[in-house]
């Protein structure tokens, strides 16, 4: 019944990869301690339910880093509005990750950052995104006030295991992939050349 198939076009989300992004890889910043970038971005993600933050803690555990339960922290959701989340603690010092402008603009609050720190931060955040990941920073807060940017936990949509060589296995059959999604081209460019299509149909193109 396919004997006349030339071309098959997939949907990105569920169907080339897993249906949520995954915490793939943590990269702190100049002036930061991995370990310290790791152990906020688990406990920012302790209370989060979505898949991404359970991944951040997935993440952690299979680096060794599972921090100790903090029952006296107060959950601060995502919303739309604020694009981050985190938690805050009763002694007034707290954490938050979320999108690189929103949290930037959270820890700016209490004076400028570092030149040199926003400078790693712009980079890891632009190599991430070129590569079709999703960048949430990580920044935390002392009681007094001050404010620290810690680094960038790297989100990526995981391609599912074997896909690769099945699209082989078409390409020799004579029939063309395509995936289509509504990611933005460069996003879409590195999900389909780690997935192994013929091409891509993507938000702007």
């Amino acid at each position: 019944a396919a004997g006349d198939v030339t071309t098959l076009l997939l949907d990105k989300t569920g169907t080339s990869t897993y249906g949520n992004r995954q915490a793939a890889a943590f990269f702190p910043v100049a002036g930061a301690e991995k370990e310290e970038l790791i152990r906020s971005a688990v406990l920012a993600s302790s209370l989060d339910p979505t898949p991404e933050g359970r991944s951040i803690v997935e993440l952690a555990a299979s680096q060794g880093i599972v921090p100790a339960a903090e029952p006296e922290a107060e959950d601060v959701p995502f919303t739309a509005q604020t694009r981050m989340s985190g938690l805050d603690y009763p002694d007034g010092s707290s954490i938050r990750k979320g999108a690189g402008s929103a949290v930037l603009d959270w820890a700016s609050e209490s004076g400028g950052i570092d030149v040199s720190v926003l400078a790693d931060l712009t980079y890891r955040v632009d190599t991430i995104s070129a590569s079709g990941g999703t960048p949430l920073v990580v920044a935390v807060r002392d009681a007094g006030g001050t404010a620290r940017v810690l680094g960038v936990v790297q989100l990526k949509d995981v391609v599912k295991e074997g896909l690769k060589d099945r699209f082989a296995e078409l390409r020799r059959m004579g029939i063309r992939t395509v995936m289509v999604t509504g990611d933005n081209p460069r996003t879409a460019k590195a999900i389909a050349a780690e997935a192994g299509v013929d091409d891509y149909l993507a938000e702007a193109t």
